[in-house]
């Protein structure tokens, strides 16, 4: 009777589990490697919009053959590089993870901080000091990548590969075996002495930096992969091209002659082009074939991002013939990145991902145009301006405000205790003045943002933007449309940042390793990414995950 009751319960189990059936025709019971694709500032529309000029294996491929949460949104502001990757691999908001930007006023350091640095380690694979003084400190939760190292004693391996040091440091999570992003002097991968054995390059990295791909990949001119107008785009866009990184790509229109560029931009000229991404993929291929990923007995884990997307959009906006390029160029490059695992590992074998960190705006100048409301906030020039306000409002000057940045304000209270000056009177004025300014919707204190009633609009996802020990004191938020100048691209292109749909809705379609073709248009939540991971692999969910499984894609 023992051994009928055993056999039932194992009957049982097989029926009630889909993700641990196993026979010669379906998937293992787990994938050999998890593979996640972050695309930086991909609306969820470049789905769409290009459609009918990508190939069938990349974009297409993703979405006939893997299953689409076509609702996918972020659920909270500011939307930035920083935030988004950490939301997708901890499953949580800024309020939980600490990752409120890519930069703002630390209190604790009591002065301006870049997200991952982190001087207490060195460079690692260039003679530019800074550039590797990265780690992942800052964020304060464990990441799906970090679970899955510690439900097996650290027998899977996980590494973080992006042009940016923040997308690569972030998704790779605190106990990687690496993480390598591009260093624009030298033209070389590097990392930070924060990762397991590199006291110097992996022989395999030092190899692929020998080989000066960014020299071959800029000896070539941009110009447009298919000949002709590009009728998704806006043929007359260059007046709106008015982006600060002339340095970079100062022709007005396609083909940018990268050879003759290169000799004022250097290797960071790279980051602007289509050509970003092929250096990223050739990378990550290298990584998986010499780091061995997916071959051993424990699941592993690939994070891969590619940045050039957002500082093409950056630079000539999401109309411009430019920014189409680089998408019809991206989804060759996922063709030959599902092809390359296909070889190597199988479909069945390889679970992935694919999705963006955020969205973009449109450009403000060109809705101005037509007659749609639309600016850009002084946001670089605002510290400046509230310091006047308040030295005309109470009658007296001083330093009472450290910063202004990702529309938040941090006081310097010790100057108003100095000054024996009320907190709630400078609070007062500040919020006076940019409640009168163009293109505010609103301005509170952040205890005022805690109180607001949920039906307020967009209460929630501010909040959830808001870390208690990190953010600002005071929160502004602007209408549709506007956006910050946010000091690097104040003229024209697109930027992003917040709680709106076209910076929030994003793609997220899931492909291969037990995921069956299909789309959902329920909502999911970008945090909801890591909990279905933990429940697609039987693991822990990471220690701050807010989100949710998505249930649609486990039926």
């Amino acid at each position: 009777m023992k051994s009928l009751a055993i056999v039932a319960l194992l009957h049982f189990t097989f029926i009630a589990s889909p993700f641990c059936q196993t026979s010669a025709t379906s998937a293992p019971a787990s994938p050999k490697l998890i593979v996640g694709i972050v695309v930086d500032q991909m609306r969820y529309d470049f789905l769409y919009r290009y459609q009918a000029k990508y190939g069938q294996n990349g974009f297409n491929r993703l979405l006939s053959e893997g299953f689409s949460c076509e609702n996918t949104r972020y659920n909270f502001a500011p939307t930035y590089t920083a935030p988004g990757h950490a939301a997708i691999y901890a499953g949580a908001t800024p309020s939980v993870t600490g990752i409120i930007g890519n930069d703002w006023w630390d209190p604790e350091w009591r002065k301006h901080r870049y997200v991952t640095t982190d001087e207490r380690y060195k460079t690692v694979g260039s003679t530019t000091v800074k550039v590797g003084q990265h780690s992942p400190s800052v964020l304060l939760s464990t990441t799906i990548t970090d679970e899955l190292r510690l439900s097996n004693n650290f027998k899977s391996k996980v590494v973080g590969i992006c042009l940016k040091d923040r997308a690569s440091i972030l998704p790779a999570g605190h106990i990687p075996n690496a993480a390598y992003w591009f260093d624009d002097t030298s033209g070389n991968w590097i990392t930070s002495t924060y990762y397991p054995d590199s006291t110097g390059l992996p022989r395999w990295v030092q190899d692929f930096n020998a080989s000066r791909q960014p020299d071959s990949l800029l000896s070539q001119n941009w110009d447009k992969m298919v000949s002709g107008t590009y009728q998704e785009s806006f043929e007359d866009w260059d007046r709106y091209n008015k982006g600060d990184y002339a340095r970079y790509l100062h022709g007005k229109k396609m083909p940018y002659d990268l050879p003759t560029l290169k000799k004022t931009g250097g290797y960071g000229l790279l980051r602007f082009t289509p050509f970003g991404n092929t250096l990223t993929l050739n990378f990550a291929m290298e990584a998986v074939n010499k780091m061995q990923l997916g071959a051993g007995e424990a699941t592993d884990f690939l994070c891969i991002s590619f940045s050039s997307p957002d500082y093409c959009g950056h630079q000539f906006g999401i109309h411009a013939e430019e920014t189409e390029d680089m998408y019809l160029r991206l989804d060759r490059e996922i063709a030959r990145f599902l092809d390359f695992l296909d070889k190597k590992l199988g479909k069945n074998n390889v679970l992935l991902f694919f999705t963006a960190d955020h969205g973009a705006a449109e450009t403000p100048a060109h809705l101005n145009d037509l007659r749609i409301p639309a600016g850009v906030f002084p946001e670089s020039k605002l510290e400046e301006t509230l310091e006047k306000a308040l030295a005309s409002a109470l009658g007296i000057g001083g330093n009472f405000i450290h910063e202004a940045n990702n529309q938040q304000i941090w006081l310097n209270w010790d100057a108003m205790a100095d000054l024996d000056i009320e907190p709630n009177d400078v609070a007062s004025v500040i919020i006076d003045h940019l409640r009168k300014q163009p293109g505010v919707y609103d301005a509170f204190t952040r205890e005022e943002l805690m109180m607001l009633p949920s039906e307020y609009p967009f209460a929630p996802e501010l909040r959830r933007g808001i870390h208690p020990r990190r953010s600002g004191d005071i929160i502004f938020h602007l209408d549709p449309a506007w956006h910050a100048d946010d000091k690097t691209f104040p003229k024209g292109g697109t930027t992003h940042g917040s709680p709106y749909t076209y910076d929030t809705h994003v793609p997220l379609i899931w492909y291969g390793w037990k995921i069956k073709p299909g789309e959902t248009f329920a909502p999911v939540d970008i945090t909801d990414i890591a909990p279905t991971l933990s429940a697609m692999l039987r693991i822990a969910k990471p220690n701050g995950t807010t989100g949710k499984v998505i249930e649609e894609l486990m039926k």
